[in-house]
């Protein structure tokens, strides 16, 4: 389309852009030929006395609502899929934190130990976990993304508790109880590369990847002293 032709369509055969800019050429065309339109029809009716000017900025701004309607609808399956698995990998860790807080409460001889590591860490702390199909009794089964900068006796505390989770809610030969199914966690050998958690005591952090970060790294982490409560009670450990 030349705009030296004249505009860009008729009102019989109207459209606008909504791949292109609101100011483009064919929209402000466009407008020019809505507006136009609109006070032929409207212009002193019920007491209105807008102008071209007046009726093409609001169309312009109707112009660019649809244009955003537009482009989320045209939002491919994998960014929905991937939009809907980020917000269900951000519920399960929110859901992981809780479960963890409330089965060290459960455990009377870890409980100040277990609550003060998990509150510690925090939500982002946990060691996040990635589904698979469900198991064969039906139970959904997520596989352990560890942190590559916890400590060895922060995952060892954190997968206690894994266990002790489940402890809690199967009863003997492996069956579940009744009401939901438990949220079942396996050990992998993949990583969780997410940034670490700051301000966390020393211990808390593993010496290998610790010692290999770089001194303003070190500083904007801003270790504290050791924590001395990441020792697990004898009774609890396999």
């Amino acid at each position: 389309w030349d705009p030296k032709h004249g505009p860009c369509c008729m009102v019989e055969d109207f459209h606008i852009d909504l791949q292109g800019l609101p100011h483009s050429k064919w929209n402000k065309s466009a407008v020019l030929v809505f507006a136009t339109e609109y006070l032929k029809h409207h212009q002193g009716h019920q007491g209105e006395n807008h102008t071209l000017e007046d009726v093409s900025k609001a169309w312009l701004t109707h112009v660019m609502a649809l244009r955003m309607r537009y482009k989320h609808k045209q939002l491919d399956e994998l960014d929905k899929k991937e939009h809907k698995a980020r917000n269900q990998w951000c519920q399960r860790k929110h859901e992981l934190y809780s479960r963890h807080l409330q089965t060290a409460h459960e455990y009377k001889d870890i409980k100040d130990h277990a609550v003060a590591i998990v509150e510690l860490l925090g939500q982002d702390g946990m060691s996040s976990d990635e589904s698979d199909q469900e198991g064969h009794l039906g139970e959904a089964t997520y596989y352990i993304l560890d942190k590559d900068w916890h400590s060895r006796q922060v995952t060892s505390w954190l997968r206690m508790l894994d266990s002790l989770h489940l402890c809690l809610w199967y009863k003997s030969k492996w069956q579940a109880t009744a009401g939901a199914w438990p949220h079942f966690r396996m050990a992998s050998l993949n990583e969780s590369k997410g940034a670490p958690v700051k301000e966390l005591p020393v211990d808390f952090y593993c010496c290998n990847w610790y010692g290999a970060q770089s001194t303003f790294a070190r500083e904007q982490l801003q270790a504290q002293e050791q924590s001395g409560t990441l020792a697990i009670p004898a009774q609890y450990v396999k």
